[in-house]
């Protein structure tokens, strides 16, 4: 049987060789402790077993240990993505298509509206959501996918500032993500 969380999440197990462990939680922490287990277990257990195991031994710390993991990971990376991707004044637009465009394909429904200086995305399907239902591990999906925009957006380009208040995977119609520049005034230019 395939691992569908592989399928979306898969790319978290290169991280670990980018990003040890001990560079973000001491060793003997309990965070260092999830994080091991969770980085020996990826790919070698089934995922959702092993995601199920760890909430069971750590309760929601689990989760969050390794979402603040992600987050000093995503950071980093997507501020490289940045530097390659993002033009000065297109900023948004350019984070858009690197992220968004892309997941169409994957399945997600979703549609942009555009405003001087802002975007607004409304997803209203999403392959990750789908999982999560499927599986009942909406917590843990939100920390491995839906919390991960607070830390790609700011990290892509310090002048856009991202909110959300509608999750999929929160039990919402739809995720309302928007995007607008930090320094509205000069957003155009």
């Amino acid at each position: 049987m395939r691992d569908e969380f592989l399928v979306h999440f898969g790319w978290i197990a290169d991280q670990f060789e980018k990003h040890p462990i001990d560079d973000v939680f001491p060793p003997g922490s309990v965070e260092h402790d999830i994080l091991t287990r969770f980085r020996d277990g990826l790919g070698v257990e089934d995922t959702e077993k092993l995601l199920r195991d760890l909430s069971t031994a750590y309760g929601e710390k689990a989760g969050q240990a390794v979402e603040d993991y992600l987050a000093v990971c995503l950071g980093e990376n997507w501020a490289q993505i940045g530097k390659r991707e993002a033009g000065k004044g297109t900023e948004i637009e350019d984070f858009i298509n690197v992220l968004w465009e892309p997941l169409r394909e994957e399945g997600f429904d979703l549609t942009i509206a555009r405003e001087s200086g802002s975007a607004a995305l409304r997803v209203t399907r999403c392959p990750i959501h789908d999982l999560a239902e499927r599986t009942g591990l909406h917590d843990w999906i939100y920390h491995l996918a839906c919390a991960t925009d607070f830390y790609t957006t700011p990290a892509f380009s310090p002048r856009i500032e991202f909110s959300r208040t509608k999750t999929l995977v929160q039990g919402h119609d739809c995720c309302n993500h928007r995007y607008c520049y930090a320094d509205r005034e000069t957003a155009d230019k």
